[in-house]
């Protein structure tokens, strides 16, 4: 009897264990179902293509590939895009010639993505939440642009449409900059540009000097692009971007109207709207004078603060225009006009991200150098002086500042730089790195007007940085070198040898602030006095950022 009751399974047990059984696959059912119906709503699909759009194979012809009349090349040191037609053909030949462009852009973003992010559960909660917040955006992408990118995804064997579609990706991929603007260390807010006419130029031209700040990906700056776009009925126009964008950071249009971004920070709270390098593509391909570009950003909803600057080759006059997802302001000139990451209008005196954007990351020592340069140079102002100022190193009032300093206006972290004459329509482009290398010239005329049946006419190239093969600036990359190394021993919890690594920086760049900051921290627990010496020398530096400068501050004061 005793045997018969041990081996009676227990009944509340058996209930408990029957509910259990039937709980987790039903539970397992109900995510997977609430999963489903989650990337069922936030599907983004493109656009149905026209009957007659078609895909044409890649020719090569000597250095030149062609998909029909559309050809990539780089004969002079920079990739050039040539292409012309309707949305989608454009799209299809832009992935088709730039495959390999393509993929290495992707595999490096995706390493860095695994890097910064290394647990799957993460990236995958990542990936949800951005596709779920930004399922309407293809709603404000216009129809025409919508086609360009399905030709795009069409065109290109995408080894990562695991992680999203490839569309879906591509639509992503044209609003980056605006779905990570707001990230607190973001790539983008170090931007400077200015333009000069008149009297403030050698010759009345309007020149345009611009610094395309994005620590980005570096194959975005090793493998940089010039995209002369010729859309069916638009106006024509140059890009100056890589292999990929559809739409517009830097560019010129056929009627001389130049157009940048400069990311920027304000109080006013993002909504959904268009992303602004396609806003900036609308603008190019439409406007024919300032005041059409004005209300070309006034006639759409924007996601983020971006900053505007626009200049018309054909009067002279420029414009900033300070755009929020709730304030449009302008300022206009026919002489000079500077532009890094804040606001100037009065509507934004109060604005409290603006003014922290202004004094503590980098944009108000950058303006107010910017102001000593141009003012200093008025009246001399073209091509080659536009050039030295935006290669300028050193501080206000000229004050020495360590190579890669973030208050320099060339900082070493330029992913395109360029020099605009858009009174001649002709454009010079950073060769790289950064802003080291010549600047390869362009006659905008020429490349509009040329159908590929003549040879074409390029204005002389602007120089090489003189630092460029220095002592000074291998020294100082071997220091960036050695701080890396410095704060990885660090992150391990090994700190002699953290020490080894930043007194070989030291050494090697004594102007880089970052590493005495470093040296500060380790000699802080063992050794009071040293440490002291390295804050004070750090603070001596020019160092960019206002918030570590008040820590610092904050611990020498309890040394």
């Amino acid at each position: 009897m005793e045997a018969l009751l041990i081996g009676r399974p227990h009944p509340r047990g058996s209930r408990w264990s029957r509910r259990l059984w039937i709980a987790v696959p039903m539970a397992l059912a109900l995510l997977f179902l609430v999963y489903t119906l989650l990337l069922w709503g936030s599907r983004i699909e493109p656009p149905p293509r026209s009957i007659s759009a078609h895909r044409l194979p890649v020719e090569v012809r000597g250095e030149r590939s062609y998909v029909g009349s559309n050809w990539l090349s780089r004969e002079r040191g920079l990739w050039e895009y040539h292409l012309a037609g309707e949305p989608f053909e454009m799209g299809y030949a832009h992935t088709r010639l730039g495959q390999r462009l393509l993929e290495e852009a992707d595999d490096f973003m995706f390493a860095e993505f695994h890097r910064y992010v290394p647990a799957g559960w993460a990236r995958f909660l990542i990936r949800l939440g951005v596709r779920w917040r930004y399922r309407h955006l293809a709603d404000q992408i216009p129809l025409d642009r919508q086609q360009e990118i399905a030709g795009e995804a069409a065109g290109y064997l995408d080894r990562h449409a695991d992680f999203l579609p490839t569309y879906h990706r591509m639509v992503f991929y044209h609003a980056l900059h605006d779905i990570t603007q707001g990230v607190e260390h973001s790539p983008l807010l170090g931007c400077s540009a200015f333009a000069a006419s008149g009297a403030a130029t050698s010759n009345g031209h309007l020149i345009v000097g611009r610094n395309f700040d994005f620590e980005g990906p570096e194959p975005l700056d090793r493998d940089k692009a010039i995209l002369f776009f010729k859309p069916a009925g638009r106006i024509p126009f140059a890009s100056v971007a890589w292999a990929g964008m559809t739409g517009v950071v830097t560019g010129i249009n056929a009627e001389g109207i130049y157009v940048s971004i400069n990311a920027a920070r304000s109080d006013d709270q993002g909504g959904e709207g268009i992303p602004v390098e396609l806003l900036v593509r609308e603008i190019l391909e439409r406007a024919h004078s300032i005041d059409e570009a004005i209300a070309l950003v006034k006639s759409h909803s924007v996601m983020v603060p971006d900053f505007y600057l626009v200049a018309d080759g054909k009067t002279g006059e420029s414009a900033v225009i300070e755009r929020t997802p709730a304030r449009i302001e302008v300022r206009r000139s026919r002489d000079t006009i500077l532009l890094t990451n804040h606001a100037l209008a009065p509507a934004f005196a109060k604005d409290t991200e603006n003014d922290r954007l202004r004094r503590y990351l980098t944009s108000g020592a950058r303006y107010q150098r910017l102001s000593e340069l141009v003012r200093q140079h008025r009246g001399t102002i073209d091509p080659r002086r536009a050039l030295e100022i935006l290669r300028d190193k050193r501080a206000e009032a000229g004050e020495v500042l360590g190579l890669g300093n973030r208050n320099a206006l060339d900082a070493l972290i330029a992913t395109h730089s360029v020099v605009v004459d858009a009174t001649a329509l002709q454009l010079w482009v950073s060769e790289g790195p950064h802003c080291l290398g010549k600047y390869i010239g362009f006659d905008l005329r020429s490349e509009f007007s040329n159908d590929g049946t003549f040879e074409r006419y390029h204005p002389p190239s602007l120089p090489e940085d003189p630092i460029g093969n220095s002592v000074e600036l291998r020294r100082h990359r071997q220091a960036v070198a050695e701080l890396e190394a410095a704060r990885g021993f660090l992150a391990r919890g090994v700190a002699d040898r953290a020490l080894e690594q930043a007194q070989k920086a030291v050494a090697l760049d004594d102007l880089m602030p970052e590493a005495h900051r470093l040296l500060g921290d380790l000699w802080r627990s063992t050794d009071r006095e040293r440490a002291r010496r390295e804050y004070q020398r750090y603070l001596e530096l020019h160092p960019p950022y206002l918030h570590d400068i008040e820590e610092v501050k904050g611990v020498l004061s309890s040394l």
